[in-house]
């Protein structure tokens, strides 16, 4: 059974993508990492948003994103510190983790 993963990371757009194109308008993407022990290279779905759920905004080419990954090892690829891409048909950022979220949200 698949698990999510919520984490807070920096993501540096590639430059090409961040023209005209804004590429991350939230929603799905693939995240692509690699294993902390065989160095394998593995792809998560994904979705990614704003900090609490504010829209994107880049600050030139980086832009602080909320990712949460869906996979049944994901822990085995990424915790804090770990660096992952961004995948939509090819690389569109290279992301670091800087803390991991809980999943659910307390109300006000």
């Amino acid at each position: 059974m698949a698990r999510q993963y919520k984490y807070r990371a920096l993501v540096r757009l590639d430059p090409e993508t961040t023209g005209s194109e804004f590429p991350l308008k939230g929603g799905r993407v693939v995240v692509r990492a690699e294993h902390h022990d065989t160095h394998h290279n593995k792809m998560f779905s994904a979705l990614v948003s704003g900090v609490h759920d504010e829209p994107l905004q880049a600050r030139g080419h980086s832009v602080e994103l909320t990712v949460t990954v869906v996979g049944e090892d994901v822990i085995e690829y990424l915790e804090v510190g770990d660096t992952f891409a961004l995948w939509r048909g090819h690389d569109i950022g290279q992301g670091l983790i800087s803390r991991r979220l809980p999943l659910w949200v307390e109300a006000p």
